[in-house]
Parts: C-alpha cells; sequence; structure tokens
C-alpha cells in the first residue's frame, strides 16, 4: 500500500486540479494540488526524484489540458528540484520548508505562464494580475502543501528512512 501512497497522492491532484477546483473556486482562484504533491516528494525524496515527478506530472498535464507542451512541465520540475534542496538538511517534520517552497514555486509558475501568454501576443495588467489572481492562487497552493505534506510524510515514513540510512552508509 506504501508504493501506491505517491501514485494515488498524484492521481488525486490531477482530479482536484482538473475537475473539483474547476468547479470550486472563487473567481477562478483555485490551490495547484499538483504543486503541494510535486513540493512535498521532492521535501521527502530528493531533488532527482522530486524534478522526475514534477517533470512528469507537468508534460502529463501539458499533454491533456494546455496548448503549449512544457509550459507547466518547467514549473513542476522546478518546484520539485527545489523541495529537494532541503532533502536531508531540514528535518521534514516543519512544514514551513515545503509551504515556502511551495510560494515560491507557485509564483515561478504562474510568472512562467505570463510570460507565455504576453509572448503569444495577449494582453493584461501586471500588476491587477498579480494581485487579483498570483498572490491568491500562491497563498491557497500554500494552504494545501501544508496537510499534503503532513499526509505524505506519514505514507512514505518507511521510503524515507530506508533511503536516508542508505545514504548514510
Amino acid at each position: 500500500m506504501r508504493r501506491l501512497a505517491l501514485p494515488l497522492a498524484l492521481l488525486v491532484a490531477v482530479y482536484l486540479d482538473s475537475i473539483l477546483f474547476c468547479r470550486l473556486n472563487i473567481e477562478g482562484i483555485r490551490p495547484d494540488a499538483i504543486l503541494a504533491v510535486v513540493v512535498s516528494a521532492g521535501v521527502l525524496l530528493g531533488s532527482i526524484k522530486g524534478g522526475l515527478i514534477g517533470l512528469g506530472m507537468g508534460l502529463f498535464v501539458d499533454v491533456l489540458f494546455s496548448p503549449c507542451v512544457g509550459l507547466s512541465a518547467i514549473g513542476y520540475m522546478v518546484a520539485g528540484v527545489a523541495g529537494g534542496l532541503f532533502y536531508q538538511k531540514f528535518y521534514a517534520d516543519n512544514v514551513i520548508v515545503p509551504a515556502a517552497v511551495a510560494a515560491a514555486s507557485a509564483l515561478l509558475k504562474e510568472h512562467i505562464m505570463m510570460l507565455a501568454v504576453r509572448l503569444l501576443g495577449g494582453t493584461f495588467s501586471y500588476p491587477e494580475m498579480l494581485g487579483t489572481y498570483v498572490l491568491p492562487c500562491m497563498l491557497l497552493s500554500v494552504a494545501l502543501t501544508m496537510p499534503v505534506h503532513m499526509l505524505l510524510k506519514r505514507a512514505l515514513a518507511r521510503q524515507v528512512r530506508t533511503e536516508q540510512r542508505a545514504g548514510r552508509a
């Protein structure tokens, strides 16, 4: 069952992002569940695994839902790698580390999306977009990252301990 924890969390995150949060949102503002899982995976499993999970999930989401393949993949891969920077440096019991990484990653991902919109000819007011969409989405993603990290930490505890022992040997 523990081996299914991460794939199951990723499937639930795709469901939340693509179906539930599309229906239940406040003027388009919604958290990024995939980002929360990828950041937690990076913190718990390391940069390489976190980056690969982020890249895979980003490509999966882009192929299914986006006309520009690769934009989400870049954002999620960076989020996984950034989370992995704290792997075994600060103990993963503290939810502040994944929350801070999720905040920075959400800002980066949304700025990548805004840049793509600009390059494709879209126009918008940057301060208005930042205040009315990007920052509220970032805060919701941070709030979602905290319980996701606690659940994944519990589900992946044995795997994390085994990898930590292997790293010391």
